[in-house]
């Protein structure tokens, strides 16, 4: 057990890997502090898998400065970040590591300083803060340890020992603060995972071990898209040990070679990207300014070909059809999942669609990837969930193209925000008409995980639950008396009712039933499409 007062590179190194197995051990846990007993509770997946890209990428770093540590793990929580409790994960590390830049160790003061910048860095990065979750964990802790008398005297032992209880306190008293927490019986999932974070922590400075089995890597996610031009066709990335600190003339040089660069200087590493058709050229230009450590290069339009089944002549290369090489004036990104409501969205005009949704938030890496491919003067992002509207944004401000994020929080929203699309539009008024394209309401119909009371509800496991724009509405024994219910409730209010059929629901059932209540309902209109959707049984849009 360590009983010193300074972290070096080796301590930090094993504090932060601790602090990611322990969160991934009791990720099901978190999970199951969902406030809905329905089955999309992803804070713990969601924390768990950024913190396993922010490893990845520490592991990759041979600085011995604890400074240098906490920014690579910072900047892979940012790429890994997933859902919005992963987003403000990786702000509070993102203050973590601006708070110690420059530190070859920590120290107390150190720390507190770090914890400081975290919780400052973690507020601003969501719109409307909430207190009675993870920020208010973070924010707590931190005031707290700071109120602590002779804490500076502390070992580190004893400094974390007293920031996993000062975290745990908080904690506890999140019901308190958010109504709804209190309601259902249970503490905040995030501020949960951070508690787990910060034990992790303090395991690896006690000499506890913590055991571990290596997550099971994720299935690569299925991405959906039409046949685009590669205008720049290399992908190259490099990274060189700069002569100078400063170097705004090679990047303005690097921008006239192409576009999607990425101009990033830490000291004397200067990591840049940038998709051209002469690497060569920006590799030559790059050595007068330094030498290369390390160089990657691919052929997108080689990969882009492969991907969409376009062929060469085998003989000369030649491409059978030509793609047209024109820069579009749009370019739409969603995220959805189910093979129904990706033709969909294809179907509408949206260039890309990524696989995911409830139980599986695509990473802001994962959407980065989708912008990168695209080539068109503006780029659209639809989330189609609320829970990865922050990631979406997070994309948003690490790409140098035009990125616009319209802020759709279900699947029906994002249908709807693409009607209201026309590429014969300008860019204002696309935006606006997209946005008011979202003012309609859904419902989603799934399946009780737990034995609840909400509101007026008494819930069992495995009741089906109908929730309505983030409120439960009906509660039945099965999906298809589900459906009837709502129906009911809702036809008479509503002039068009589509329902989107999930992957475990009966189409036969469901067509009867809706046959039924168009004959009861006669003022209503009623539509049936295949989502395929997972976890909902039944998605409705209502307008």
């Amino acid at each position: 057990m360590m009983d010193n007062k300074v972290l070096d590179d080796k301590q930090l190194r094993d504090m932060l890997v601790s602090g990611y197995h322990k969160l991934s051990n009791d990720k099901e846990m978190v999970n199951g502090l969902n406030v809905f007993p329905v089955p999309d509770g992803d804070t713990g997946t969601n924390m768990s898998l950024t913190l396993k890209t922010a490893v990845d990428v520490l592991e990759k770093d041979k600085s011995t400065n604890t400074g240098d540590l906490l920014r690579s793990f910072s900047k892979g929580s940012l790429m890994g970040a997933r859902g919005n409790s992963g987003v403000i994960l990786s702000q509070i590390f993102g203050g973590l590591a601006r708070g110690a830049e420059q530190t070859k160790t920590l120290d107390i003061p150190a720390l507190l300083k770090a914890l400081e910048s975290s919780v400052e860095v973690a507020y601003k990065a969501v719109m409307k803060p909430v207190e009675g979750t993870i920020l208010t964990v973070i924010r707590q802790a931190t005031q707290w340890m700071k109120e602590v008398e002779g804490v500076e005297d502390l070992t580190m032992v004893e400094f974390f020992a007293l920031l996993v209880d000062k975290a745990k306190t908080s904690l506890e008293g999140t019901p308190e603060l958010l109504p709804v927490l209190k309601t259902s019986g249970v503490v905040d999932a995030g501020g949960q995972g951070l508690v787990s974070i910060f034990e992790g922590f303090l395991s690896s400075l006690k000499g506890e071990k913590i055991a571990f089995t290596e997550e099971v890597k994720e299935e690569q996610q299925q991405f959906k898209q039409q046949p685009t031009d590669i205008r720049f066709a290399y992908c190259t990335e490099f990274i060189l040990r700069a002569k100078e600190k400063s170097n705004e003339e090679l990047r303005d040089k690097i921008l006239g070679y192409g576009d999607s660069v990425v101009f990033v200087q830490d000291e004397d590493i200067v990591k840049i990207h940038v998709h051209t058709n002469h690497p060569g050229e920006a590799l030559e230009t790059a050595l007068k300014y330094g030498m290369l450590l390390n160089v990657k290069i691919d052929n997108m339009k080689l990969q882009h070909e492969t991907i969409m089944g376009v062929h060469h002549d085998d003989d000369h290369g030649i491409l059978h059809e030509e793609l047209p090489m024109e820069e579009k004036e749009f370019g739409i990104i969603t995220i959805a999942a189910g093979k129904g409501f990706s033709e969909i969205f294809t179907d509408l005009g949206v260039d890309a669609v990524i696989e995911g949704g409830q139980t599986m938030n695509p990473s802001t890496e994962d959407i980065l990837k989708e912008v990168d491919k695209l080539h068109a003067k503006h780029i659209i992002i639809l989330p189609n969930n609320s829970n990865i509207v922050l990631a979406a944004k997070q994309a948003q401000s690490m790409s140098d193209k035009d990125i616009y994020v319209v802020e759709s929080k279900t699947v029906p929203q994002g249908i709807s925000a693409m009607m209201g699309f026309s590429p014969d539009q300008n860019l204002e008024e696309n935006l606006e008409s997209m946005e008011e394209s979202l003012d309609i309401s859904t419902i989603q119909i799934t399946y009780s995980v737990r034995n609840t009371k909400i509101k007026d509800f008494v819930i069992k496991e495995k009741d089906i639950l109908c929730i309505k724009d983030g409120e439960i509405v009906a509660v039945e024994k099965s999906p298809e008396k589900a459906l009837r219910k709502v129906l009911e409730l809702f036809s008479p209010s509503y002039d068009l009712i589509t329902v989107y059929l999930g992957e475990d629901a009966d189409y036969n059932k469901t067509r009867r039933i809706m046959e039924n209540i168009e004959k009861n309902y006669e003022d209503v209109e009623l539509e049936l499409y295949e989502g395929d959707q997972p976890v909902y049984y039944y998605i409705l849009s209502l307008e």
